[in-house]
């Protein structure tokens, strides 16, 4: 049920934000025949922005928060998309787009912090197919931005 990624994100110490609202013309997330695309979260934190870009030298909790606030925004997105009885049956896949330095070459090692902590709150079915993509910028200079491709079952199966 979708109650318990909230329950499930509370316990690894964590909090759903409010639901984002979309900065242009296009809706959060469509759910399509039991799957939810969820639209692209940027690394943003209320009114704040983890900044990018990201280099050699940018700390690990720096990336860390980004990712955390990214996954937490689509999880809310996902949340108030799907029905409630639904329950996430996999996380499909992942879709990361890395605000980096020209020389950066490790977008799969920031990406490895959204995969963990999907990991963390889905267990196995949070592993999945995803690809790392660096950019030279995104919007309000967030430092990350991701996609889900989740899909649901109308039943609650993963309990968590």
């Amino acid at each position: 049920m979708m109650a318990d990624i909230a329950t499930r994100v509370a316990q690894l110490g964590l909090v759903l934000p409010a639901l984002p609202s979309p900065r242009g013309a296009y809706l959060g997330a469509v759910v399509h025949d039991g799957i939810v695309y969820v639209s692209g979260q940027v690394s943003r934190v209320g009114d704040e922005v983890v900044t990018g870009p990201v280099d050699r030298n940018t700390p690990d909790d720096v990336i860390r928060n980004a990712a955390q606030a990214c996954v937490l925004r689509a999880l809310s997105v996902l949340a108030a998309t799907a029905a409630p009885t639904a329950s996430v049956e996999r996380i499909l896949f992942l879709r990361g787009f890395v605000n980096s330095t020209p020389d950066f070459r490790h977008h799969g090692r920031v990406m490895d912090f959204v995969s963990t902590l999907l990991y963390d709150i889905f267990g196995e079915s949070g592993r999945c197919a995803r690809s790392a993509v660096g950019v030279a910028s995104l919007p309000d200079s967030g430092l990350l931005e991701i996609e889900l491709t989740v899909t649901l079952t109308p039943e609650p199966r993963l309990r968590l």
